[in-house]
Formats: structure tokens, sequence, C-alpha cells
């Protein structure tokens, strides 16, 4: 199996049905402070070495249905290599992998499904 070692949780990122309401209970409510707003629809929190992302849904709000639910949570690996690599290991053992693996402006990820249909991020991301 895999020699590459897991660096620890990367982040959470739970989905949403209104971004504003949501900001308004993690942030003033809660007292998280905003890292950083990606468009209009995702907020970043620090919290102590932990991440917590907050997406609106993608499908229109509708006050009697509710999406809610944990959208992905992420693992760090140690090099853009071992994205690659551990993509490989997927593909040899039918992981179904819904993204990647591709880089952005942090570095490179891969975006894979478990066996329930949990969606997992593997990413490498750049020292700042």
């Amino acid at each position: 199996m895999s020699e590459i070692t897991f660096k620890g949780l990367n982040h959470i990122t739970l989905r949403v049905n209104n971004i504003e309401k949501a900001e308004q209970f993690y942030g003033e409510i809660l007292g998280f402070k905003v890292e950083k707003k990606m468009g209009r629809n995702m907020t970043v929190y620090r919290i102590g070495n932990d991440t917590l992302v907050i997406v609106e849904a993608e499908t229109e709000y509708q006050p009697g249905s509710k999406d809610y639910r944990v959208d992905h949570f992420g693992f760090f690996v140690d090099t853009p290599e071992q994205v690659d690599q551990l993509a490989e290991i997927f593909r040899e053992h039918e992981v179904t992998i819904l993204s990647g693996p591709s880089n952005r402006k942090t570095g490179r990820f891969v975006f894979i499904s478990d066996p329930d249909g949990n969606m997992i991020e593997i990413c490498n991301e750049k020292k700042s």
C-alpha cells in the first residue's frame, strides 16, 4: 500500500444554504476570524491550526428544502508529487477520482470519493 504519510487534516468544508447567515453565525456569533473570501460563495476561517470552509450550496435556496451536509474534508501530504502518486494508487484500487490531480494557486490536489460517497480532498499547499 501507500508509503506516503498524511500530515493531518487540512480542512472541513460545510455546504450551507445562505452564505450571509452562515458568515453571521460563524463570524459574529462564534467569533471565528475570516482568513479569506473566495468569490461571493466561499469563506475560509482559521481556528487555531485548523481550517473551516463554508460554501453556499449550488442549488437554489428553498426554505422548505435544506441542503445540510459536510461537503468534503481534506488531508495534507508533503509534496505535489505525492498527490500524483496517490492518484495512481487510487486508480489501481478503482477508487473514484472526482477531480484532478490538478494545480491551483495554492498547490496541487485530487478529489476522490470513499465507498459511501463522501468526498475527500488530498492536497499539497505551497508554503507562504
